[in-house]
């Protein structure tokens, strides 16, 4: 067939093949096949027929739609720009969409989690949810205990991305020099390669959970589940999910530990040059958002403690 006559739906199949090829991570797909997908429903001819009109119709559309946030319509865009930026790569078409504005996007405000909800978390992993029926209720020690404290210890002292931490491997824990490695996927657009310092309270944990693992956790992966499998992102979302549930904290996820990190780290004096290599970013951009955030907190902080304020002088 010849590519003057290729329709806007085949052409999106053969991006998100190329983007597998080159190694892309099957949740940047999943989030361009999403995106993708919308357009195709609204605008389905020939590549080189789609005009700028016609995107930003489509556009117009999804800033529209009121099931979509204003994160999840930048994302719509950035898979434009990279859809169109690969066919133009391919001679395939054009640059219509370099006509289109960038739609507002702000990141979507996390709450960092306090000590107390913390330990409130590590406290309920000891033991399952009380039972429920007519018997007196009561609770039993959790088989995945060891593991489950583990994972949160190692999640609020380094920072790592979900994608991060459920790619590790044992190879990569080294306990006696107290660091991680952390390996990109095969693209690494988005995660870098790092070495990432741990600190005692995961040093200890780990330590007790590869004690035990020999026997409980089959397989390479760090952190796999009681049958082998290793975790994933959504696996390891609503493990959380359904500790936070247990613990009385609503919407536990994985980025609140990484969001924590940054803040706290900030907070107890690190500066944002060693958080940027800790955290991975090739920018300082999402670091000075953090180190906003760190600044407003000193300031309520000021407010809340203030000798002379409090005092009333």
């Amino acid at each position: 067939m010849s590519t003057k006559g290729l329709l806007l739906s085949q052409t999106i199949e053969g991006f998100l093949i190329a983007r597998r090829a080159d190694g892309y991570s099957p949740q940047t797909i999943d989030q361009y096949r999403w995106a993708l997908s919308m357009l195709r429903q609204v605008v389905d001819k020939p590549l080189r027929q789609v005009t700028v009109d016609d995107l930003r119709r489509f556009m117009a559309s999804v800033q529209e739609n009121p099931r979509l946030s204003r994160t999840s319509v930048f994302h719509v865009w950035k898979a434009l720009r990279a859809f169109y930026k690969w066919t133009a790569s391919e001679g395939l078409s054009d640059r219509p969409d370099k006509l289109l504005t960038k739609p507002r996007f702000a990141y979507r405000q996390i709450q960092p989690l306090s000590e107390a909800e913390i330990k409130a978390l590590l406290k309920a992993i000891d033991r399952t949810a009380p039972s429920r029926g007519k018997r007196e209720p009561f609770t039993m020690p959790r088989s995945t205990a060891h593991r489950d404290r583990a994972i949160i210890i190692l999640l609020l002292d380094t920072g790592l991305r979900a994608s991060e931490l459920c790619r590790l491997t044992i190879a990569d824990i080294d306990i006696q020099n107290a660091a991680l490695t952390v390996r990109p996927f095969l693209s690494g657009i988005k995660s870098r390669p790092r070495i990432v310092p741990i600190g005692q309270a995961a040093k200890k944990n780990l330590w007790r959970y590869l004690t035990a693992r020999d026997t409980e956790y089959p397989g390479d992966e760090l952190f796999t589940s009681r049958a082998g499998h290793p975790l994933d992102k959504n696996t390891l979302r609503k493990l959380l999910n359904r500790i936070g549930n247990r613990a009385g904290i609503p919407n536990v996820h994985p980025h609140r530990f990484r969001h924590t990190f940054a803040i706290q780290y900030l907070r107890n004096g690190g500066d944002v040059f060693t958080l940027q290599r800790i955290l991975g970013h090739t920018t300082l951009n999402m670091v000075q958002n953090y180190l906003a955030l760190a600044d407003l907190d000193t300031q309520s902080a000021h407010r809340r403690a203030s000798p002379a304020d409090c005092w009333k002088l």
